[in-house]
Order: structure tokens, then sequence, then C-alpha cells
């Protein structure tokens, strides 16, 4: 059941009702200001938690887990991705994924020097536990540690292998008109209120240019190649019934990582969106114990 609050955040009415979210920005790599949501919790926060929102979405629609992590006593900080949510620039669009591990890397710097001593823990879910990885594999001594839930190390979009195709080479000639990215919003959760608000969310974007969709079939396969460079703590989390990526795939990344601090739950029942379906509370519950005990 979704909270006032959290209705409130994700409709960015938050502010007017002193609660515990509040709206900022960040730079980009190329100095682009961007969207920021950050939830604080009264005193001082045991940690700081960056999330990262997955393909399509941004920052308000992840408020559930921003709300809990708060209401445990951790600063969350969720930026609206390149591309997604307010971005004010070519919707669905990059030249490279690196990009984002950029933007990423820009305000990790940002968030140490606003909280010196504290650790800092990046959680990422599907697309934005992809970029979660990679950003990892290239800066994971920023990191204390990492969350990833239902990773997009696989992909089962509703894209035909002629279309595919047809994305190499119009990537190739960086044509920037957008197409369905094919995710099916049916799929993401079991819970209806979840599908529907995605459904009729107006930040949403679910499309792609072929270059985003080029470099992100790429990071797919450089997600999986990371896991053996990723040492630092690390908890993988995966809904046993997604049908958005392939839960095997996820276990497969999770059996190469080099982390000797890695931990491994299984949520059968559960779709790819977990945190308000039935039983997905122990999805969040499980994260904070995780990180408590890294504190």
């Amino acid at each position: 059941m979704l909270t006032i609050c959290c209705l409130l955040n994700r409709f960015g009415l938050g502010g007017e009702f002193d609660l515990p979210v509040r709206e900022d920005s960040y730079r980009g790599y190329d100095d682009r200001e961007m969207f920021l949501r950050v939830w604080s919790p009264d005193g001082d926060a045991k940690a700081v938690v960056l999330g990262v929102h997955g393909l399509g979405s941004h920052s308000g629609l992840i408020a559930p887990v921003g709300e809990y992590f708060e209401k445990h006593g951790f600063v969350f900080y969720a930026p609206d991705l390149r591309g997604f949510g307010h971005y004010s620039g070519i919707k669905g669009h990059v030249e490279s994924i690196d990009e984002f591990v950029k933007d990423l890397d820009g305000l990790v710097d940002r968030l140490k020097e606003q909280h010196p001593g504290k650790k800092i823990f990046m959680w990422g879910h599907s697309f934005g536990g992809l970029l979660t990885i990679l950003y990892a594999e290239q800066h994971q001594h920023k990191l204390d540690g990492i969350m990833i839930v239902c990773p997009g190390l696989s992909e089962r979009l509703k894209i035909s292998s002629f279309v595919r195709a047809i994305v190499k080479i119009l990537s190739a000639l960086n044509v920037k008109k957008p197409f369905e990215n094919g995710l099916n919003l049916d799929l993401i959760s079991r819970n209806p209120e979840t599908v529907r608000r995605n459904k009729e969310d107006p930040l949403r974007y679910d499309y792609a240019t072929a270059r985003f969709a080029a470099e992100g079939f790429k990071a797919t396969r450089s997600g999986m190649e990371a896991a053996v460079s990723i040492a630092i703590p690390a908890l993988v989390q995966q809904s046993g019934d997604d049908l958005i990526v392939v839960p095997e795939k996820t276990r497969e990344f999770y059996d190469r990582l080099a982390s000797a601090d890695k931990t491994w739950r299984i949520y059968e029942g559960l779709y790819h969106e977990p945190f308000e379906e039935e039983g997905g509370e122990a999805v969040l519950k499980d994260a904070i114990d995780w990180i408590e005990s890294h504190l």
C-alpha cells in the first residue's frame, strides 16, 4: 500500500508538506543541470545511498525505496538519469553508455564532499542495476558496497530480430528518431496499481534512439563480464518470477563476482518490480539488514 507521503513525493509536492523528500539538482559530466530527489532522515544519517532507477523510469517511481531507506536512518539520493524524467535534452538518447557512468561519478564525488566520513553505497534496479555494475567496475574504490535488484544483465524486450539488426545500422548513422523500447509494463509487477501508475506517469519515457539501444545491448554483455573485476561488498537480489530479465543470468553474474563478501537473495513469486507486491517488503528489509551489517 502506498503511503500519502510516497504519493505526494512522486508528484513533486513533498516540499509543500514538509515531507522528508526534497527536490535538488546535480551536474552531469558535460555540466548539464539534471534533476535529483533526496530523502533525508531526521538527525545524522547512518550512511549515504545513491539510488539508480530503471529503463524509462525516473527518480519519482522509486519513491517507495527512498522512503524506506530514509525511515531506517539513511539519506537516499535518486537522480533522474540522462535522457529520462525531467531531462531537458534529447530523451531516450546517449552517444555512449559511459555517459551515465561519468554522470554518476560526478555525483558520487559530490556526495563524498557533502558527507565526509560517511560510507557510500550504490543501489540500482533493472537498468539502474546494470549501471551500478558498470560504475563499480570502474570506480569501486569510491564505494563501500553495491545493492542490485533484478539487474539488466539480460532482457526479454519485445524487439524483433529485424529491428535489432536495423538498430545497428541506425546507430552507426546516429539517427535520433526514437522508437518504443519494447518494455511491456503489464509484466513489471503483479500489483495492478504499480502497473497503472507506470502507464499513466507523465514522466515515464519508454522510447529510445537506435544509438541508445545499441549501447544498451552492448552494456548487458559488458556488465556480465565486469563481475570478475568487482571485489567490493555486493548484495544481489532477484525476483524468481521476473518476466523482464532472466533470473538465471543474474545468478550467473553473482557466481562470477570476484567479491569475497557477496550475498544472494532470490524471491520466488515476485515480478520485476517487487517493492509493492505482496511479500515484496522482504526485498527492502533484506537490503536494510545487509547495509546495516556493513556499517
